[in-house]
């Protein structure tokens, strides 16, 4: 018993502030995001929707040549604060428009702010539970994260239908204002270097890391091609659900709280791998479970076929996005953490980006059905070519190990 407690990560204080405030703020993304889609389809279609997932996606992209450089360079503190009162501002701000122009404007301004506190916060909690713990702190957030997804999902429909979308984006923009409070209560603080902030490398410092990993540098562009086919269904879903099923908001804030509740599994189970190369190989199956529960969805003709799929869905996502930013963590140097993630995030969203301008291509060409299926045997090939590249990789590693015994 006094060895479990000595290894747990909730034995460190911050830690009980941190991965609840932030799994919190989740919830509200959750029932904002639903708001959100609610909101844009109704009267306007693909297009609208499809603009609005890029607002969530642009910025981030935006801020790949700085977010970084503003994570390691100053003090977690103040970078925390800063940009949780701007999401603060742009939450509240949401709640009080209507139209799609300034909804899409202020979206943006939301997420200038998560492309610093994202990096901030990933780079930061390493530094609380310390090297040896973060596979497992990263699995437990991500657990957590999915159980305020699932409370999210399941009460964002409801509470757009009691007290319209304006009540539920105040709740999202409550959040935030938790996280600045948790952000001056953490006493753990990351103060690099001095100069570092005006230190060489921003983008390029981060992708150098990566591709200098003999893992990340299989699994992180592997993660680019599968964002494209992964994230097209986006776009497409609130139409899959609303219009080919014909449910209401309430049971399409039910298939996200399924995937949340998947996702708690998966990550959960993540949070237990021991080892880069068990986290790897929870990457590619990951892959694979989202790529072939789209399929299911695709062809699902009733709200049970679908729930099962939406799980599945968030079992293979819960699974990859822990093992993943674990890897990512463990594999990159403290000094660089900050522009590894900004890096990261900005890139993949670059994808993102690519994959919804192709899911709102798919889905006026082969309609909701057609763009979950297509989109899912994608995934599904890209999981089994990593795969193989990740095998490929164990076997030259011990053939290198019984070359260097040999001689």
């Amino acid at each position: 018993m006094k060895q479990t407690l000595q290894t747990s990560i909730w034995s460190r204080p911050d830690v009980r502030l941190v991965l609840p405030a932030r799994a919190l703020s989740y919830a509200g993304d959750s029932i904002a995001l639903i708001a959100l889609m609610l909101r844009v389809s109704d009267g306007h279609g693909p297009a609208a929707v499809t603009a609005l997932l890029l607002a969530f996606a642009v910025p981030t992209v935006a801020m790949i040549p700085f977010a970084g450089r503003i994570v390691d360079g100053f003090d977690s503190r103040t970078v925390l604060v800063w940009s949780g009162l701007l999401q603060v501002a742009a939450g509240v701000g949401l709640a009080f428009v209507h139209d799609l122009v300034n909804t899409l404007a202020l979206v943006c301004v939301l997420q200038i702010g998560q492309a610093v506190a994202g990096p901030a916060w990933g780079a930061l909690i390493p530094r609380i539970v310390g090297e040896e713990l973060v596979g497992r702190a990263t699995g437990t957030s991500q657990a957590l994260i999915g159980v305020a997804t699932l409370a999210g999902s399941a009460a964002g429909g409801v509470l757009v239908s009691w007290v319209g979308s304006r009540g539920a984006l105040l709740v999202d923009a409550s959040t935030f204002l938790a996280l600045v409070v948790v952000a001056q209560l953490v006493q753990t603080r990351r103060r690099p270097e001095p100069g570092a902030a005006r230190g060489r490398g921003g983008v390029s410092a981060g992708l150098r890391a990566i591709f200098g990993d003999d893992i990340l540098k299989i699994l992180v562009p592997a993660l680019w091609i599968f964002v494209v086919a992964g994230e097209a269904v986006n776009v497409v879903e609130v139409f899959l659900i609303t219009d080919e099923l014909g449910l209401g908001a309430a049971l399409y804030g039910a298939a996200g709280a399924a995937t949340g509740a998947g996702a708690i599994l998966g990550a959960w189970y993540s949070g237990r791998l021991n080892g880069d190369r068990a986290r790897a190989v929870g990457v590619v199956v990951g892959m694979a479970a989202i790529g072939g529960s789209s399929v299911l969805m695709g062809l699902a003709g009733n709200l049970v076929t679908l729930l099962i799929g939406a799980t599945t869905i968030g079992v293979g996502s819960g699974m990859l996005n822990a093992a993943a930013n674990a890897l990512v963590v463990t594999r990159t140097a403290e000094a660089v953490r900050g522009r590894v993630i900004a890096a990261l995030n900005g890139t993949v969203r670059s994808f993102s980006i690519l994959a919804m301008l192709l899911g709102g291509l798919a889905g006026a060409l082969l309609g909701p059905r057609g763009t979950f299926v297509t989109c899912g045997v994608a995934c599904v090939a890209a999981a089994v070519v990593v795969g193989a590249l990740v095998a490929r990789s164990k076997a030259e590693s011990k053939d290198s190990e019984l070359e260097a015994l040999s001689h």
